[in-house]
């Protein structure tokens, strides 16, 4: 393991499009998706044993479930995985249509039900470097092809947002009662409150971004309800409180941090999976750790319980 100034490179994965890192407390791994590659893996903290496994088709986001494996956001839609098995089951496909928007993030709120955000097809072709992201801005209104969708154990779908260009998270307060969503394109935070039969209102800004920020992408809440987000091209984890104020900055050895988690037994374990896709031979002396997986020490908080998804 390779450690600089606040940080540990558990994993030097070299992950392509790393997302949807989260701690599994069933098995005590740190599990994590590369969209691209494609692929699950997993780390134990207590062995340091890693697996990886491949899927038929890209995973873009897990999250528990209550059933054993993970829910998962994918090229088939929403489907029941278990990579220690090899099983991975088709529940529905929430996209009217997967040619022009696909999957991105997800995760289970306060009360276990699955959100998952989608995105322009285009992010993956158009999109992988800073400077691609800026060339394509003064197109958003043609690329808000995405959406925000939540599934209830009973199995209702719902769409709760639309005109989405690249949909991350969302994230939860400690009582389940606001919801933040990044819309990465954009470089916009929304909030919203989160009623109980599980519908969105009063949307907000939040956070706004200039792209000299980087590309608000992945976000975990910690237990003082602050919002630890990555950023994507900007080297930096930023933790924001609940009034929106910047509470501190960590600097990170790669410019692409995409998804951070909590874990460990007592949950005051951070750990950051990153990317690398599209990198050029001087990008990669630059960053020799690109696509690594991370653990920024000593947070000085601790994360929520993941709520596993009952369906």
């Amino acid at each position: 393991m390779e450690a600089g100034d606040g940080w540990t490179c558990l994993w030097d994965a070299k992950a392509i499009l790393g997302e949807s890192t989260i701690w599994d407390h069933r098995d005590g791994c740190v599990y994590w998706v590369d969209i691209d590659a494609p692929s699950v893996n997993w780390l134990s903290l207590a062995s340091g044993e890693r697996g990886t496994w491949v899927p038929p088709y890209w995973i873009s986001a897990i999250a528990l479930r209550e059933k054993g494996g993970f829910i998962a956001s994918s090229a088939k839609g929403f489907v029941h995985v278990d990579p220690k098995k090899g099983v991975c089951e088709a529940i529905l496909q929430p996209i009217p249509d997967p040619k022009v928007a696909r999957l991105n993030d997800g995760v289970t709120d306060r009360v276990g039900r699955y959100w998952s955000g989608s995105c322009d097809v285009s992010q993956w072709d158009e999109s992988t470097t800073a400077d691609d992201k800026s060339a394509t801005l003064g197109d958003l209104d043609k690329r808000s092809t995405g959406e925000l969708y939540s599934l209830d154990p009973d199995g209702t779908l719902r769409t709760a947002e639309r005109n989405i260009v690249t949909a991350n998270g969302p994230a939860f307060s400690p009582d389940g009662k606001t919801v933040y969503v990044n819309d990465s394109m954009p470089l916009v935070t929304w909030a919203y409150d989160l009623a109980e039969d599980g519908t969105l209102h009063n949307r907000r800004d939040f956070l706004k971004f200039a792209p000299d920020d980087g590309y608000p992408d992945g976000m975990a809440v910690d237990v003082d309800g602050c919002i630890w987000m990555a950023f994507y091209e900007s080297w930096v984890l930023r933790r924001f409180a609940p009034d929106a104020s910047l509470v501190e900055e960590r600097r990170l050895p790669v410019r692409r941090g995409l998804r951070p988690a909590f874990g460990g037994e007592n949950l005051d374990r951070l750990f950051l999976i990153t990317g690398s896709a599209g990198y050029s031979a001087d990008m990669w002396a630059r960053e020799p750790l690109a696509g690594g997986l991370f653990e920024l020490t000593a947070p000085g908080t601790r994360g929520l319980s993941n709520i596993a998804f009952a369906g």
